[in-house]
């Protein structure tokens, strides 16, 4: 199973095919950047995919005197790249998985189902819900004897939890049922 960063490869050559430069590129230029612009982490990477059978790597040369690899996922690359966008959003995801989460709402647009990203949406939100019940829960369990910085901290985590769980509802409506 690949990793996030092999996921992020694996929707950037699912939109358009491309060189490992190529990928370093979109990487060091955009949020991607978080899972790595490095050569280091994005060769191996593909080499691996490649491995597994889940890209396919073809040499062109017409464009260079110098060949540059083009990677393609293979049939098999898209079905479990599709498998994992379609993946139930789970509490423990929110809880320890939030990143992974966006990104696989960022290439939801692979799946190129409406219904898919609203249910993705839906059980954001609704898992986003218990995460910040459990947490308000908590928060009364503490006692007053704790220092105030675990206090903000717990506030400051349900502030950033409540704002995610406002934008999933927001964007429900631009997935309206059809």
């Amino acid at each position: 199973m690949p990793t996030n960063l092999g996921f992020a490869l694996l929707g950037l050559i699912h939109k358009t095919a491309m060189s490992g430069y190529d990928l370093r590129k979109v990487f060091a230029e955009t949020a991607l950047g978080n899972y790595s612009s490095s050569p280091g982490a994005i060769y191996p990477a593909l080499a691996r995919l490649e491995k597994q059978g889940l890209v396919t790597g073809e040499e062109d040369r017409s464009k260079s005197l110098r060949p540059k690899k083009i990677y393609r996922p293979s049939a098999d690359g898209k079905k479990i790249f599709k498998a994992w966008l379609s993946q139930e959003v789970t509490k423990y995801d929110i809880s320890h998985n939030y990143h992974e989460l966006m990104l696989r709402f960022a290439f939801h647009d692979a799946l190129d189902d409406r219904k898919a990203t609203r249910r993705f949406l839906r059980e954001l939100a609704s898992g986003l819900e218990e995460v910040i019940a459990d947490l308000v829960s908590q928060r009364k369990m503490i006692p007053e004897t704790e220092p105030v910085q675990t206090r903000l901290a717990l506030e400051a985590g349900l502030e950033q939890l409540r704002a995610s769980a406002r934008w999933a509802h927001n964007s429900i409506r631009y997935f309206p049922d059809d």
